[in-house]
Formats: structure tokens, sequence, C-alpha cells
């Protein structure tokens, strides 16, 4: 069967990313992805697309179900892939308890993360009282020292928290590097593994997958990353035009092969930013799942020294949708949406119309309130931009519940695997829908 031609665009969204780990190799019996683009957790499977899609151009086969495989095994390790600094694994655990869907005790469960040091306030602060009132007589002792140790207890979680924020700023603005910390991989040596078995065909090759080698098979990648400090984005390829770096500060952040390719194609450790084609895949792709405050940012340097940091693309450009609309081929967008509480669960995917409003939000609410403000700031470039006579995209949407996806880190094999369903399900609606477009 002959494949057809298209660009493909997938949306941000952190773990919410694993409905398109369902959708691609559905897609992939069909199409050929000519361009690929995507921001954050998207940035990671438009990766793997044009990685696939290399290798299948040079006679690789196989390689669209090595992706199929490297996402079925995402949801028995999802967790382990993001590995906090030293440190920083209360901070951590109080960031995964925060999660939509972690239960109405999760302020508790929080709380409880920092353990050692309220335990410390409390014992520092009774010790004083007892010290001070212990001619008052049993009574006053007990009930001021449990008022008091109470504020003790708030006092010691403030201060190992604050301690642990100082902590996190000093690694970059993030908990995690991306790099492994033990025998499981860590996010970044992950997603390097996959992309260089996806697209070669053995995980330990030593020279990276480049943005030269896919330009050598017509393979267009487009990444977006949000550079804070002009607080543009950045798309490849004019990503780090006119910027430098130091390979001495990226190896804190990228595997031991990539860095070594860095380090050839560099004069000196602070040196200007290669050329795209000597660009490895993987540098973009971690400049743009940079999450504020999960994964580290990525540092860079304008001409004149001047500090830069590169940040999660969702910031600017979640869903870079029309970045190939001056491409006659036609370009597919998997967006992700989200259910409002009370809307049918069992339509999860759906044709994306600008016009058509089929959730409309209870006004006269405080809650349809706010969710109408936060849609409008977070869809409304979508909605208007969707509606212009030269947008090419077609837009497929996943929608998941609020305790879906997202910043659940924590989510178990079987919530998984039900993204991956869900998105299996929005490629076989694309499919559907163009064949009988097309015909």
């Amino acid at each position: 069967m002959s494949l057809t031609d298209c660009n493909l665009v997938l949306k941000g969204g952190v773990t919410s990313g694993l409905v398109h780990a369902g959708a691609l190799p559905e897609l992939a019996k069909y199409y050929r992805f000519r361009g690929v683009a995507g921001s954050s957790a998207g940035a990671i499977a438009a990766a793997f697309s044009a990685a696939a899609e290399f290798a299948r151009r040079r006679g690789d086969p196989e390689a669209f179900e090595r992706l199929h495989q490297h996402s079925a095994d995402l949801p028995s390790r999802l967790l382990g892939l993001f590995q906090p600094s030293p440190g920083l694994e209360r901070l951590m655990s109080a960031l995964i308890f925060l999660a939509p869907g972690t239960g109405r005790a999760r302020v508790l469960r929080v709380a409880f993360c920092f353990w050692p040091g309220m335990i410390t306030g409390v014992v520092l602060v009774a010790a004083v009282w007892i010290a001070l009132t212990y001619r008052a007589g049993p009574a006053a002792m007990v009930f001021g020292g449990l008022a008091l140790g109470a504020f003790g207890a708030i006092a010691g979680l403030g201060l190992q928290l604050a301690g642990a924020l100082r902590r996190a700023v000093s690694f970059n603005f993030g908990l995690c590097t991306g790099l492994s910390r033990g025998d499981q991989p860590a996010l970044t040596d992950w997603i390097h593994a996959c992309l260089q078995d996806i697209a070669f065909g053995s995980a330990d090759r030593r020279r990276p997958l480049t943005f030269g080698d896919l330009e050598s098979e017509s393979v267009e990648l487009r990444i977006a990353t949000t550079n804070l400090f002009t607080g543009r984005s950045e798309v490849t390829p004019r990503l780090g035009q006119g910027r430098r770096f130091r390979v001495s500060e990226w190896s804190r952040l990228f595997p031991d092969a990539v860095v070594q390719h860095l380090a050839k194609v560099a004069s000196d450790d602070e040196t200007s930013f290669p050329s795209i084609p000597d660009l490895p895949v993987l540098v973009a792709v971690r400049m743009s799942l940079a999450c504020p405050g999960l994964m580290e940012a990525v540092p860079a340097l304008t001409h004149t020294g001047a500090r830069i940091w590169y940040s999660d693309g969702g910031l600017t450009t979640n869903f870079p949708f029309d970045v190939f609309n001056d491409d006659p081929r036609p370009t597919l967008g998997l967006d992700l949406d989200t259910l409002q509480t009370g809307e049918d669960t069992q339509t999860r995917v759906r044709r994306f119309d600008p016009d058509t409003d089929n959730t409309s939000p209870n006004l006269n609410s405080l809650r349809g309130f706010v969710w109408s403000l936060l849609v409008a700031l977070r869809e409304g470039h979508l909605r208007t931009s969707a509606r212009r006579p030269e947008t090419r995209a077609r837009i497929y949407q996943a929608r998941l519940a609020p305790d879906e996806g997202g910043m659940k880190l924590d989510m178990t094999p079987e919530e998984a695997v039900t993204l991956m369903r869900i998105g299996a399900e929005l490629g076989a609606l694309v499919i559907d829908s163009e064949l009988g477009r097309a015909t």
C-alpha cells in the first residue's frame, strides 16, 4: 500500500503526551511524515516520529515497530524517568502529591514530605516553652506547648521547604537534570537511547542523531522552545542563532555521547551554537521539555555574555500547528484538550472546529467563569488562528479528564495504557476522516 505524504504537529502536555505514543503507530501505517513539529512532551513524540521516518526512508521497515515497542514500555517506567537531583527528593515527592487526581488529602501529604523539619521545629519550640514555663503548672505547659508546637511544625516545614527551593534554584531552576542517577534510565538518557535505536537500530551507537541526518533523508523536524531572555519562542532551524553555550555546563544535562559530539564541533568550552545540521536532535528536544520547576532549564549565553535560559516550549508555543502553512501537503495536528466536569466521557476524540462550541461553560458560576479564563489563555491562539484562511492544519483532539495526564507523574501503568488507547482511537479517527475526505 502506498503511503500518503503529510506533515504532523503534536501538542505538549507532560504525561498527556502518552496520547501521541498511541496515535503514531496507527498514523504511520497510512502516512509518510515529511515534516514533524512539536513542543514540550510533543517534542519527544515529534523527534521519535522523525527518527522513525528517517530510518524508514533508508530502507528500514522496522523503525516504527521499534517506536511502538519503546512507547509500550513507557507505562512501566514513567515515574522512574523523573529522577531528582541530590537533596531535592522531598520536593519531588511534594510536586507529585500536588498533581490533580491525588485526592483531597494532598496538602497533608505534601506537608508530610517535610516531616524532619516539622519534627525539628516542634521539638525546639516545645523545649524552649517547657524551659520557660516549668513552674506554671502542667496544664499551662501542655496547652501552651501544643499551640506553640503547631507553630513550630509550620515554621520547620517552611524553613525546610525554603531550603529545598534555594537548592532547586542552584540546579538551574529544576528538580531533575534528566540524567540517570542509578541503574534505571532517567528521561534524557531514555530519550537519547530511544532516538538512537529508532533511527539506527542500535541504542549503543555513539554518534547522536542530528538534524543533518534528518535533512539527508528530507525529513523536516521543527522543535519549539522558549527563550526566557527574550520571552519568545525559538523554533528550529532558527534555534540558537547568535547564541553561545558552555560545553562544561551542558555536560550536566546531556549524555556523554552528545557532549563528546558537541565538543568536537566546538572550538572552546564557551563557543557558538553548532550549525543546525551539526545539532543533535536530543539538544532541541531537551530544551523544549524543560518544564519549569520539574526539569532544569538549559543555560546559554548571548554574544555579550548575558545569561539565557531555554525553558519549556509550551510556555509560548505549546501547539505549533501553523509552522507548515507554506507547505502544500496536508498538515495533521494532534491536540490535547480537557473535559469539563459533567461532560460525556464516552466521546474522547473529535475533529476540532473553532466555530463549534459544544462545551459552553456556566458563566453564572465562579467555577465556570474561572474555567473560561483558563480556556481563553490556553486555547485563544488556537481558536483564533485556526479560523484564518491560510491555516492548512486539520486539527484532531483527544479530550482528557482533569486528573488524567498532565503533571500526574505517578500514574499507574493502567492509567498510562488508557491514555495510549485514547491515542490509538485518535489515530483511527484521523485516518477514517482523512481517507473519507480523499475519496
